[in-house]
C-alpha cells in the first residue's frame, strides 16, 4: 500500500512539473507577481502573524548562530545548557523543542533522530533574512509545526559589485570570532560566500547555588570550537529560468560540561559535523511558475566521555544520518485576484548507530494545494496537504487563512484555523532499549485571532501594534517515561496551549536624531490535560514554559552613532512535571547595552561596535542546574568593503 503511494506521489510529480505553455499568449501581468524568487514555504506568510528579521543580520550579527539572534532580536522562549555554543532549544507557544520546524531555504532541517535541532548550531547571521512564523500551518510547512516555523533565507542582489564584509570580536574569557562575507557577480550571475570561526572557552564565573554560601566558581569544561561556511550561486537563464545552489558545512568541537550540582568524574566531548547541499530551479511564465528543489543533507555527532582521574575513554557512541528531499510545485495565476498553487514532496531519511539495532529509514511524501484570493481589502488562503507515510499511511492536512483590511486607516484583522501533525522520530521508534514502534504521531488544531494597526504612519514618525491570541490542542504528545528497567518514548500527554502575544514598535526623528522604542510580551499557558491530579491551573503547566515573556528595547542613532538598550524579563519556571518547589526556576530580569560607532570611508565603512551581556551580572539558569554567564564584554569590529547604505550620496 506504501509503495503504491509512493509511486502514486511520484507520477503526480511529474504530472505538476509539465509547464503550461497554454497560458503563454494571455495578458501580461505584473513581473512580481509571477517570479519565484523566494520560497514556497516563505511565499504565503502574509495572513500568518510573522516577524522579520533583516536589515541587521549582515553588520550586528554576522557571524552569529542562530541562538544569539534570537534571544537578541525576539521574545521566544529559548533555553540553553550554559555558554555559547551550548545546546540551545526553542519552546514556541508552549510547545516543545522538537514541535517547531527551522528551514534553510525553504528546507526543513530538523534532525531525523531527534526531531529537533540545536540552534546553535545554525548560523544566523549568514542568513539575509530569517522569518519566524507564529503557528505556520501543517498544509503549508509539513510536519512538526506546533509552535511555529523559523526560515533562513538567503537571495540574489543582481548587480555588478564586488562586496565584502570582514569582522571580528574579541570578549571576556578570552572569546575569539572571526568572519568572511564576499558576493561579487553581474546581472545574470551572482556568488555568495560566508565563513567564521569562533574559539571560546567558555570559563565564565558563577555562583553554585547548590554549596553552602553561594561560592563564585569558574565554569570549566564548556570550550567551544565552531568552523562553518555557506556557499551560494544564483543564475538567470535564458527563457526566464532561475537557478539556486547553496552548501553549508558545519563542524564543531563542544565540551558539555556537568551539571553545578554534581562533581564530575569524566569530561563529556561532542563532534557534530553537517554537509548540507540543496538545487533549485525555478522557472516564471506571464501567468504560471514552476519550481523544483532538490536536496541531500548529511549528520554525524560523535560523543565521547573521558575519565578526568585516568584520562582514558570511557565510553563512545556515533550518530550518522541522511536526509533526501525531492519538490516540484506549480503555480498558476488564474486572473488579478485568484491564484492556484500545487506540487508534491518526496523524503527519504535514514540512520546509523550502535544504539539501533540496524540502520533505521522512512519515506515519507505528500501531495498539496493552496487556492489564494486577494483584492485591495481581503486575502484568503485555503491549503490541503495530503500525506503519505511509510507507518501510518494517508494522512489529510488544511488549513485556512484569512486577512481583512479594514476601513480603519491601517488597521488590518487576521485569523488562521489549521490541523498540524508531526513524525515519531527515528530515535523514538528505533532505539534499543525502549523504541516504540506502534508510536502514533502527534496531531492537533490550532486557531489564531490577531489584528495588526499602523496607529501612526508619518515621514519622521510611526507606531505599529500587533496582537494575537492563540489557543492549540496537541494529542498523542510523545514522552519518554520509565517502563521496567528502562524509559521508552509513549503517547501519553495531552496538551492545550493558548496565550496573547503583543508587539507594540514606535519611531520618530527629531532633526539629526533617530529614537526607537519596542515592546514585545507574550502570556503562555501550555496545560498538561492527562495530569491525573491537580488543585490549581498552574500546576499544569508545562516544565521550561513561563506564563510571562516581556522584551523592552530603547534605541538611538544620531549621524554615525548608534545605541540600544535592551530589558528582558522571564517569569517563574518549574522543571519537574509535579512542580517540585525546591527545583522551580526564579524569574530572570535581564538588561543588555550595545553601541556602535561608523567611520566613513568613501564607499566603505568601519563599525566599531560594543556590547555589554547582563549588565547587572544576574546570577541565573535557564536550564536548572547550568549556569548562565555572568556580566560580558564583547568588542567588534566591521569592515564593509563597497556596500550600499540609505541615505548614502556616493551611491
Amino acid at each position: 500500500m506504501i509503495k503504491n503511494n509512493l509511486r502514486l506521489a511520484f507520477l503526480l510529480i511529474c504530472l505538476f512539473g509539465v509547464d503550461q505553455t497554454l497560458n503563454a499568449q494571455s495578458t501580461p501581468i505584473r513581473l512580481e507577481e509571477i517570479q519565484i524568487m523566494g520560497f514556497r514555504r516563505n511565499a504565503n506568510e502574509n495572513n500568518l502573524h510573522s516577524i522579520r528579521i533583516d536589515s541587521l543580520l549582515k553588520t550586528k550579527y554576522f557571524a552569529c548562530d542562530l541562538a544569539q539572534v534570537l534571544k537578541s532580536e525576539t521574545n521566544l522562549n529559548i533555553t540553553q545548557y550554559g555558554g555559547q555554543g551550548s545546546l540551545t532549544s526553542l519552546r514556541m507557544r508552549g510547545s516543545g523543542p522538537s514541535q517547531t520546524q527551522i528551514n534553510w531555504n525553504g528546507l526543513p532541517v530538523n534532525s531525523p533522530t531527534t526531531g529537533s535541532i540545536d540552534l546553535s548550531l545554525l548560523s544566523g547571521g549568514m542568513a539575509d533574512a530569517i522569518d519566524i512564523v507564529y503557528g505556520a500551518g501543517g498544509s503549508l510547512f509539513g510536519n512538526g509545526t506546533f509552535g511555529g516555523s523559523i526560515n533562513l533565507t538567503n537571495k540574489p542582489e543582481w548587480d555588478n559589485r564586488l562586496l565584502i564584509n570582514i569582522a571580528g570580536e574579541a570578549g571576556s574569557w578570552n572569546h575569539y570570532k572571526t568572519g568572511l562575507n564576499l558576493r561579487t557577480g553581474n546581472n545574470s550571475f551572482q556568488y555568495h560566500l560566508s565563513g567564521m570561526y569562533q574559539s571560546s572557552p567558555n570559563a565564565y564565573r558563577y555562583h553554585n547555588f547548590f554549596k553552602a554560601g553561594n561560592p563564585v566558581e569558574y565554569r570549566m569544561n564548556d570550550s567551544l570550537n565552531l568552523c562553518s561556511f555557506q556557499q551560494h550561486l544564483f543564475f538567470k537563464l535564458p527563457d526566464n529560468w532561475y537557478i539556486q545552489y547553496g552548501i553549508w558545512f558545519n563542524n564543531r568541537i563542544k565540551q558539555s560540561p556537568a551539571s553545578m550540582s554534581t562533581t564530575p568524574v569524566f569530561t563529556a566531548l561532542q563532534k557534530d559535523r553537517s554537509l548540507r547541499q540543496f538545487v533549485r530551479a525555478s522557472r516564471s511564465g506571464r501567468k504560471t511558475s514552476l519550481e523544483i528543489v532538490a536536496a541531500y543533507f548529511t549528520d554525524s555527532l560523535s560523543y565521547s566521555e573521558i575519565s578526568i582521574a585516568h584520562d582514558s575513554i570511557l565510553k563512545q557512541s556515533q550518530f550518522r544520518s541522511s536526509d533526501s528531499y525531492l519538490s516540484v510545485s506549480q503555480k498558476w495565476l488564474l486572473n488579478e485576484k485568484l491564484t492556484l498553487e500545487s506540487g508534491a514532496d518526496l523524503e527519504y531519511q535514514k540512520a546509523k548507530t550502535e544504539s539501533y539495532s540496524d540502520i533505521a529509514d522512512e519515506s515519507r511524501g505528500a501531495v498539496f494545494g493552496l487556492l489564494k484570493y486577494q483584492n485591495h481589502q481581503i486575502s484568503t488562503d485555503v491549503s490541503y496537504r495530503q500525506v503519505f507515510y511509510s507507518m501510518t499511511g494517508p494522512k489529510p492536512l488544511w488549513a485556512i487563512a484569512f486577512q481583512y483590511h479594514t476601513p480603519v486607516s491601517g488597521l488590518s484583522l487576521k485569523t488562521q484555523v489549521s490541523n498540524k501533525f508531526r513524525f515519531p522520530t527515528l530515535n523514538d521508534r528505533y532505539w534499543v532499549p525502549g523504541g516504540n514502534p506502534s508510536l502514533l504521531p502527534e496531531t492537533g488544531m490550532g486557531y489564531d485571532l490577531g489584528a495588526s494597526w499602523d496607529m501612526i504612519r508619518y515621514e519622521k514618525a510611526s507606531l505599529n501594534l500587533n496582537a494575537m491570541l492563540f489557543t492549540q490542542q496537541i494529542n498523542n504528545w510523545i514522552q519518554w517515561v520509565p517502563v521496567g528497567t528502562y524509559w521508552s518514548p509513549q503517547n501519553i500527554r495531552q496538551v492545550n496551549c493558548q496565550g496573547l502575544e503583543l508587539d507594540m514598535t514606535g519611531r520618530w526623528k527629531a532633526g539629526e536624531m533617530g529614537y526607537l522604542a519596542r515592546a514585545m510580551y507574550s502570556y503562555t499557558e501550555s496545560f498538561d490535560m492527562s495530569a491525573e491530579t491537580v488543585e490549581t491551573r498552574s500546576q499544569r503547566q508545562l516544565s521550561y514554559v513561563p506564563f510571562h515573556l516581556l522584551r523592552v528595547q530603547a534605541g538611538l542613532d544620531y549621524q554615525k552613532i548608534e545605541a540600544s538598550l535592551i530589558y528582558k524579563f522571564t517569569g517563574q519556571r518549574f522543571t519537574t512535571d509535579d512542580h517540585d518547589p525546591w527545583l522551580v526556576l526564579d524569574p530572570i530580569h535581564l538588561i543588555d547595552v550595545s553601541f556602535g560607532y561608523t567611520f566613513l570611508l568613501k564607499k566603505n565603512r568601519i563599525i566599531l561596535s560594543g556590547n555589554v551581556s547582563n549588565l547587572l551580572d544576574t546570577s541565573y539558569q535557564l536550564i536548572r542546574a547550568y549556569p548562565a554567564p555572568g556580566r560580558s564584554f564583547y568588542l567588534t569590529v566591521n569592515y564593509l568593503f563597497n556596500q550600499k547604505f540609505k541615505n548614502d550620496d556616493s551611491k
